[in-house]
């Protein structure tokens, strides 16, 4: 019981972590990019009108999130480092629904 216990201990307190860590990429980078009022320079549609920004936040989110899995990968034990990969593929499934929320702004 007390193993279980400590597992789901385990795992909550790495869902709060990577709560922490996603929502404050995700804020961070829209704050840097998006913040400005938008311009648009020439009367040509665009499907994305702020294309340019968008592209900038996938480039520093990859960055990032890579950059995290490679620390993270070095600092944790060998046996926890499955656990590292799961979120970061996760971090990189979440990028979609970041994007949508980014464009649909």
């Amino acid at each position: 019981m007390k193993k279980l216990f400590s597992f789901l201990f385990e795992n909550l307190l790495q869902l709060i972590y990577f709560i922490a860590f996603e929502a404050a990429l995700y804020f961070g980078l829209q704050y840097l990019l998006f913040n400005q009022p938008f311009t648009q320079d020439t009367k040509d549609p665009t499907i994305v009108p702020r294309w340019v920004n968008v592209i900038y936040f996938i480039l520093l989110y990859l960055g990032v999130v890579i950059g995290a899995l490679l620390v993270l990968s070095n600092l944790v034990p060998r046996k926890h480092k499955n656990q590292v990969l799961r979120w970061f593929w996760l971090s990189l499934a979440l990028m979609l629904p970041f994007l949508i929320l980014l464009i649909n702004q």
